[in-house]
C-alpha cells in the first residue's frame, strides 16, 4: 500500500468542514502534537517556511505516525519541487500564487502520472515504497489519492475564476485573505469588508463548481462564518494558535497575581 494517506480525498468528497494546521516551524514533534490534538490535516508551509526536503521528510513521517494526512505547500508552481515533494510522501501539495488556467494545469499535470499528467516515475522512492509496492499499483493509487489545491489570493486569480474552475484534478481552491487584501489595495486588512465579500463570493462559486472550497481561519468564529459560506477546508496557522495561548497563559497567570 502507498505510503501516503488514502483517506483525504475520501473526506473532501463527504463535504463536511476539516480544521488543518498549517506551520512554518521545522518541528516533527509539533505535527505529531497536531496529530494528537485531532486536526484533520497538516500543512508543512515551504513557501515562507525554512524547512528543506529532509527536514520535510520527517515531518511527514511524523504526521503518518501521529495519523494525520501531510500535505505541503509548495514555494510556487515548480514541477520538479513538486515531484520531490511528492516523491518523499506528502498527501498532497497546496501550491500558491496560481492566477490563471494554463498555471492551474501546470499543477495538475506535475502532481498526476500519466495519462493524467507528466509526473516523472520511480519506484525507488518513499512515496513508492522504496520498490516494494508494485509500480502499476504506485501509479495507480497516487492519482486516484493525491490531493491537489492551488490558491485564489490576487485580483488576477479571481477574476480568472470561472477559468480556472474548470481544470480537472483540482480537489481544493484556497483562498487566501492575507494576499489577497493586498492585491485589493487593502494591505494588512483582510478584515475589509471589500475583501470579505470577495472571499465570499469566491467560496460560493467554487463550491457551486463542485470542487471543495478552503480558506484561512484565525479563530473558532471563522471557522464557523466560513462554513456557513460553504467553506470546508480550513487551517489555522500554528503561531496563530502558539502566541494565543502564550498570551491567553501570561495574561491569565499575571492577573491572579496581581502583576501589571
Amino acid at each position: 500500500m502507498p505510503v501516503f494517506d488514502t483517506r483525504f480525498r475520501s473526506c473532501l468528497r463527504e463535504n463536511r468542514p476539516l480544521v488543518g494546521f498549517f506551520t512554518g516551524i521545522t518541528s516533527p514533534a509539533l505535527v505529531e502534537m497536531a496529530g494528537y490534538a485531532n486536526f484533520d490535516f497538516v500543512i508543512i508551509d515551504n513557501e515562507h517556511g525554512p524547512a528543506g526536503i529532509e527536514t520535510t521528510e520527517h515531518m511527514i513521517r511524523a504526521a503518518r505516525s501521529a495519523g494525520i494526512v501531510p500535505l505541503v505547500r509548495m514555494s510556487g508552481a515548480n514541477p520538479q519541487e513538486i515531484l520531490r515533494t511528492l516523491d518523499i510522501g506528502a498527501a498532497g501539495v497546496q501550491v500558491p500564487q496560481v492566477n490563471t488556467r494554463e498555471q492551474a494545469k501546470l499543477v495538475v499535470d506535475a502532481v498526476k502520472f500519466p495519462p493524467m499528467g507528466n509526473r516523472g516515475v520511480a519506484y525507488s522512492t518513499r512515496a513508492g515504497g522504496y520498490g516494494f509496492f508494485g509500480g502499476l499499483e504506485h501509479i495507480q493509487a497516487s492519482n486516484e489519492h493525491t490531493v491537489v489545491i492551488t490558491h485564489i489570493e490576487t485580483v488576477e486569480a479571481v477574476n480568472n475564476l470561472e477559468a480556472i474552475l474548470t481544470v480537472k484534478g483540482i480537489d481544493v481552491l484556497f483562498v487566501g485573505p492575507s494576499d489577497l487584501s493586498v492585491s485589493m489595495g487593502y494591505p494588512g486588512n483582510p478584515g475589509h469588508p471589500e475583501v470579505q465579500a470577495t472571499i465570499a463570493s469566491c467560496l460560493k462559486r467554487i463550491a457551486a463548481a463542485g470542487i471543495t472550497p478552503g480558506v484561512l481561519i484565525t479563530n473558532k468564529d471563522e471557522f464557523h462564518k466560513y462554513a456557513a459560506l460553504g467553506a470546508r477546508f480550513m487551517p489555522i496557522m500554528a503561531t496563530t494558535v502558539i502566541i494565543g495561548a502564550m498570551k491567553g497563559l501570561i495574561a491569565g497567570t499575571k492577573e491572579t497575581l496581581g502583576i501589571k
